[in-house]
């Protein structure tokens, strides 16, 4: 698929001198076994609630999901260049198009969505598959750094992800994670629309097959807006906020400190102060989502 908008407690053996190599991996294996057991048996559910970072595609995620990661948001370990999981992608996309849907042309499944039993299904279907799955679709790693993440999940670390298919699925993730907090980025929609197309084009000049209707300016502002009322679905949500790009860029500082207490991020001021460095300024273009 194209890159687009597709510690333990003390006394514990991980808290132990890690030994020799068969032993380090005897231990890993194990607790591997132990944490991916606990998500297959329901107690994943036990984490703190995790931030989605939802907004359409070219709105601005990335630079946010980058500058929460900063400021300590754990939004896993195996992403592409614009702070996503593959597999989170793949999961979303499997299910548009089992609806006859894509993130390009999600209509269809909104209608779906929209009805008890397409809801349902949704969830049914997000919830089987995290549980299969957790590490793997969320972006973590089978290795000891992957490990040490999925353990911080279970001692309260704040977490969460970005991929702009959420904003569509949001209603379903709600029904998995109904405290989840919502950070909900919104651009100029006419800005969003014109990086949509401008992308799209580079893909073709580069010999990537088209995707429909991504070349038509007109159709990619009505995706954008499709985006941004499926977003303000959720603005009903005590756990909403709503931010707009174009004033993260203003200031970057003031905004993330807001951002970062409304995740429940204890944010220290060298951290602000490197998130706010991540952000560009309006008048610098930037390549990502």
């Amino acid at each position: 698929m194209k890159d687009r908008p597709a510690s333990r407690p003390e006394g514990s053996r991980l808290h132990q001198s890690a030994g020799s190599p068969g032993s380090f991996r005897s231990t890993f294996d194990e607790s591997t076994q132990l944490v991916e057991g606990a998500a297959r048996q329901g107690r994943v559910w036990r984490q703190r609630p995790p931030v989605l970072i939802v907004g359409a595609h070219r709105s601005g995620t990335t630079a946010t999901a980058r500058a929460l990661e900063l400021l300590g948001l754990q939004i896993g370990q195996h992403l592409d260049s614009h702070r996503e999981s593959r597999s989170l992608q793949k999961l979303h996309e499997d299910y548009l198009q089992r609806v006859g849907a894509a993130w390009y042309n999600p209509q269809l499944f909104l209608k779906w969505i929209g009805t008890a039993e397409g809801k349902q299904d949704c969830s049914s279907y997000l919830r089987t598959n995290v549980r299969r799955g957790f590490s793997r679709i969320f972006g973590y790693r089978r290795n000891p750094k992957g490990l040490w993440l999925r353990v911080r999940l279970n001692f309260s670390a704040r977490w969460g992800w970005k991929e702009p298919r959420t904003t569509l699925f949001a209603p379903a993730w709600l029904e998995i994670f109904p405290e989840a907090r919502i950070v909900h980025v919104v651009r100029d929609a006419e800005a969003a629309a014109s990086s949509i197309r401008e992308r799209e084009l580079k893909f073709q000049a580069a010999g990537d097959p088209p995707t429909p209707n991504l070349a038509d300016l007109n159709y990619c502002t009505q995706l954008v807006q499709t985006y941004l009322a499926a977003g303000e679905q959720l603005a009903d949500s005590p756990n909403y906020q709503r931010l707009q790009f174009e004033e993260l860029q203003a200031n970057p500082p003031a905004m993330l400190e807001q951002l970062g207490n409304f995740c429940d991020l204890r944010v220290a001021r060298r951290d602000l102060s490197a998130a706010a460095a991540s952000i560009r300024p309006a008048r610098v273009r930037s390549t990502f989502s």
